[in-house]
């Protein structure tokens, strides 16, 4: 009986983690969030550095650094070659969905996300499924 209870606390366990790679958020894509929420025309100084952080990171993902730096980069709106690389992240469906929902936002972001981006941002920065 407690072999089976363990057996079934164990499976259950890595079902969990098998069937949710969706959700599977980072703190660095928290904090993307975050600040592309409160962004207005530029990340401030201390933004930056908090994507210095991210992009200088051995923990970063390829697509949570090029996320990163078109954060960093933005002045009043996303660049040209950020938003190339933003768009094939947003394409590439192995990228996790909140990242994903970062990068649409900041190909949209004109001065300010609006109103609708910043309540999806809110739900990414606090960690809650979407």
């Amino acid at each position: 009986m407690k072999s089976t209870i363990i057996f079934s606390m164990i499976a259950g366990s890595v079902l969990l983690i098998m069937t949710n790679p969706a959700y599977a958020d980072t703190a660095a894509i928290r904090t993307m969030a975050d600040i592309t929420m409160n962004l207005n025309h530029f990340p401030s100084d201390s933004d930056k550095q908090m994507l210095a952080a991210i992009t200088d990171s051995d923990d970063s993902s390829e697509s949570e650094i090029a996320v990163a730096t078109a954060i960093s980069n933005i002045k009043h709106k996303v660049g040209t070659s950020d938003k190339e690389k933003l768009n094939s992240i947003i394409e590439d469906e192995s990228t996790p969905t909140e990242l994903r929902t970062v990068a649409s936002v900041l190909i949209s972001i004109n001065h300010t996300p609006t109103k609708s981006d910043k309540e999806q941002l809110k739900k990414i920065a606090a960690g809650a499924d979407q």
